[in-house]
């Protein structure tokens, strides 16, 4: 006798057996027991097939997941090891779609049928529903993009406007990594996955390339979203809130955060300072600027640092801001935004009353100095100030790095 009762309501696989043990049939579901227990609704309910196997049933078993992904890989992995007879009878198993990584020199991800799959490629299925096929390939594309065909136009494709293809030369090195972390995916090994994505970013930000950290923790949240809960794929990247809601609301909360400590009322214009050096020789500055709602490159400037010769950076972001100040013409900032902390707040309060804070890397510390005394504040980290304010840090150190490459390539070419 089947007993619905013990049956879980989690995401997972279930498996029946009929009166031998042998597994006649493999499916996935969001919520076991309700999927479970449509199976053994009244006989006029159900198709003559579905009838035939029900009445076949002699156990179930179950195996529970955390999400609807990982119930839909390994239902895959399930129906290839066991070849369930009912899977094939109750749905033509050349509609079933396979997901293929070729072997070629730039791997390409694509699906294909039983009939057409390619001699030379890693194949990951077979997978009953095409659909959740193609949602699970968008989800993965989006997290790290892959080249779709073998040939790629010599300009940018669409996908490539839409960052999903790395385009007609791809770094070799990270499409390749790429490629090894779509294959954890599809064999559901989502576990080491994101313990090698978080040594990964540690490593980086270790170097100082936060630009790269902050996308590595964006992957991060993302493949910790699709497996800690029962979301269906499509939903991963749907929002209510247009871009312009979400910029508005980070300006409010920043708004009210900063209110009590410095003389605020509405923010309209932030210049974000950062510096970048190496040696003895390229010491040079960015300011980067978010009005009007976004990030405005038009406005982004930069600077060689004229008085110092050896590393300073407390007096070198003072330095270009005291020099940024000197034209009024590009606008007044409502706030000051500098890399650093307390050092490099310090030195900019020296030549300006205007209002300045500081985000120290670390902990991403808010810092601002309130008369004689000073405030630090951590905002939780999906905070939609804070992510502006590092947003805003990273676009400047970005910027600043670029344009001291370009002095060192000048300087080599000659």
């Amino acid at each position: 006798m089947i007993n619905l009762k013990i049956i879980p309501k989690t995401p997972g696989c279930y498996l029946y057996r009929d009166s031998v043990g042998e597994i006649i049939y493999v499916g996935k579901a969001i919520n076991l027991k309700k999927r479970v227990s449509q199976y053994f609704q009244r006989d006029n309910a159900l198709g003559p097939k579905t009838k035939t196997l029900v009445s076949q049933i002699a156990s179930i078993e179950t195996k529970t997941v955390n999400s609807e992904i990982e119930a839909l890989i390994l239902e895959s992995s399930l129906i290839k090891k066991y070849h369930p007879k009912y899977n094939s009878q109750l749905k033509d198993n050349r509609s079933y779609l396979y997901i293929c990584i070729s072997k070629s020199k730039i791997p390409v991800v694509f699906t294909a049928h039983s009939s057409n799959l390619p001699p030379r490629a890693d194949i990951f299925g077979p997978f009953p529903d095409a659909a959740s096929v193609k949602s699970l390939l968008k989800t993965i594309r989006r997290l790290f993009p892959f080249r779709s065909q073998e040939t790629h136009p010599k300009t940018s494709c669409l996908y490539c406007h839409l960052g999903l293809c790395p385009g007609l030369n791809p770094n070799p090195k990270i499409y390749h990594q790429n490629i090894i972390k779509i294959k954890k995916i599809l064999n559901g090994h989502f576990k080491s996955l994101l313990i090698s994505l978080k040594k990964e970013m540690n490593s980086v930000s270790k170097s100082e390339h936060f630009e790269t950290a902050l996308q590595i923790k964006n992957q991060i949240d993302a493949l910790n979203y699709i497996v800690s809960g029962w979301h269906n794929l499509k939903n991963l990247y749907a929002d209510i809130n247009l871009p312009e809601d979400k910029q508005s609301q980070a300006i409010e909360d920043l708004e009210t955060t900063l209110r009590p400590y410095l003389s605020i009322t509405k923010i309209y214009r932030i210049e974000c300072f950062d510096i970048s050096q190496i040696g003895t020789k390229y010491f040079v500055g960015s300011m980067v600027v978010w009005q009007n709602g976004d990030i405005d490159k038009n406005e982004y400037r930069k600077f060689k640092i004229r008085s110092k010769i050896t590393p300073d950076d407390q007096f070198m972001i003072k330095e270009i801001v005291y020099r940024r100040l000197q034209h009024p013409k590009w606008g007044i900032p409502d706030l000051i935004v500098v890399d650093g902390g307390k050092p490099q707040v310090s030195a900019v309060s020296t030549i300006t009353g205007l209002p300045i804070i500081g985000l120290a890397k670390k902990q991403e510390t808010i810092v601002i100095k309130n008369m004689d005394s000073w405030v630090e504040i951590n905002l939780p980290q999906k905070s939609q100030a804070l992510l502006l304010l590092e947003k805003l840090r990273n676009e400047a150190h970005r910027f600043a790095n670029k344009y001291r490459q370009e002095l060192m390539s000048k300087s080599l070419s000659f």
